[in-house]
């Protein structure tokens, strides 16, 4: 079942001698429960490629097609409300809200679509987290570890059908990126949530069930992973 497609995705920055185009002519389909690395280096396009497929930036052209509906034919008022409904966002910098505790972070997206979660459903995924005991805690008062799974908590509190992760490990040690990896790997395997994720890690990407390598705006190299989850 596909649950992404894009076509002919194109990205512009600039004008006259200072065009950029950061995207060129992107045509992907992501199937649903994949776990998707992209990779390249910086500049390549990667995180540019992530926004617009969350619809958190405008193509110059080309389609993105999401649960069979074309996103930027959407007003923003239609997008935002299908962000929360459909898209989880982990970012390098965890975006938490330092005012709200762990609980308040994580329900935050519920929150806003107007959704009752059950007791039972945040204690699972708070579990699955490890941040039980740090449900009234604050931001600050975390590691940076626990502020990604936090992060990530907030991603998935609405089942969405696909998380996109820019760089979500890009912050942490050793040992953080092993637990951050192992979260992603569990939520993709039992509900076949799609995942698809930037890293500079390529140790983090092979990982993954299939690696998108890009390089100057385009991708050179789109690629099934046999060894992933080993």
């Amino acid at each position: 079942m596909e649950v992404l497609n894009v076509s002919d995705l194109c990205k512009i920055y600039g004008k006259g001698e200072n065009e950029f185009l950061a995207l060129n002519n992107i045509s992907i389909k992501v199937k649903k429960g994949e776990f998707i690395a992209i990779v390249g280096k910086s500049g390549s396009g990667k995180s540019t490629l992530l926004h617009l497929l969350g619809g958190l930036d405008k193509p110059d052209r080309g389609n993105v097609i999401i649960n069979n509906q074309d996103i930027y034919k959407m007003s923003d008022k239609e997008l935002t409300v299908f962000r929360r409904k459909y898209i989880g966002f982990v970012y390098q910098f965890y975006n938490l809200i330092p005012a709200l505790t762990v609980k308040e972070n994580i329900l935050l997206p519920a929150l806003f679509d107007g959704r009752k979660i059950s007791d039972k459903k945040l204690e699972e995924l708070v579990k699955k987290l490890g941040l039980i005991n740090k449900m009234d805690a604050y931001p600050n008062d975390l590691s940076g570890g626990q502020q990604q799974r936090v992060a990530i908590g907030r991603a998935l509190i609405n089942h969405p059908k696909i998380i996109l992760a820019d760089e979500p490990t890009g912050n942490l040690d050793t040992r953080s990126t092993k637990h951050i990896v192992k979260l992603l790997e569990y939520y993709n395997k039992k509900y076949r949530q799609t995942i698809i994720m930037v890293t500079h890690d390529l140790s983090l990407a092979k990982r993954a069930s299939r690696i998108i390598t890009m390089r100057d705006g385009k991708i050179i190299k789109d690629e099934m992973n046999d060894k992933s989850f080993s």
